[in-house]
């Protein structure tokens, strides 16, 4: 979602190199911004036209621009899904109205204010969880990469561990955009006419994630439907 009347032709499109660990599947990744991050508070005061059924979003543009952007779409009855990566503190009252927020175990111990190792069972995990329901967030959603998936929802209430699929894994990148991109077809699928439910749009994400992992690269690796 990019303002039509902001073109910036001087700036040129950010670029991720990835270097992935052979015998682990795991990855580093190089940054250049570029224009990433010159996208500022102003250009979202307002959601273009038309409006998003979902708009998701993660910290990779600066955070100020960030918040416009969220309280812009909560202005306009926009859902948001937040998955905020590179992890860093946030204003609580991001979190007032939040329909979803994704999170690995590092962004859970930042943002909740816990340590990693308070997340290493499931009791830590759905206190962590709960912090963020009474701060106004109706669903969230833990990642625990080989541990699975924690969920728990103040639609319900639901609460669960999803367990993690087995999976030969070749190359982790892009395996948490897929979850997050298979989790919100479910929640705009459902939004159209359906009727959402947590655990399945968790298992599905997981089980988009774990084919991700088993192929080499970042796009290429993104199953397409039928693969699931």
């Amino acid at each position: 979602m990019y303002p039509a009347s902001s073109p910036r032709p001087s700036l040129k499109t950010g670029i991720a190199i990835i270097v992935v660990d052979e015998p682990t599947g795991q990855n580093r990744i190089i940054l250049s911004p570029e224009a990433n991050h010159s996208l500022q508070p102003a250009d979202f005061s307002v959601l273009p036209s038309p409006k998003p059924d979902l708009l998701i979003m993660q910290l990779e543009i600066p955070l100020p621009t960030v918040l416009a952007a969220l309280r812009a779409a909560r202005d306009a009855s926009v859902p948001v899904l937040l998955n905020p990566a590179p992890a860093q503190p946030l204003p609580e009252d991001v979190y007032q109205g939040l329909a979803h927020l994704v999170v690995n175990e590092t962004e859970a111990a930042v943002l909740g204010g816990v340590s990693e190792e308070d997340l290493e069972n499931e009791a830590g995990l759905e206190s962590v969880s709960k912090k963020f329901l009474d701060l106004g967030v109706q669903n969230v959603i833990i990642t625990l990469g080989g541990r699975g998936v924690f969920y728990m929802s103040a639609l319900g209430p639901k609460k669960g561990l999803v367990p993690a699929l087995k999976a030969k894994v070749v190359d982790t990148t892009a395996a948490g955009d897929t979850f997050v991109g298979q989790y919100a077809l479910d929640v705009v699928s459902a939004g159209s006419g359906g009727k959402f439910e947590i655990e399945a749009a968790v298992h599905k994400a997981n089980q988009a994630a774990a084919k991700t992992v088993e192929k080499l690269g970042a796009q290429d690796s993104i199953p397409w439907r039928d693969e699931l």
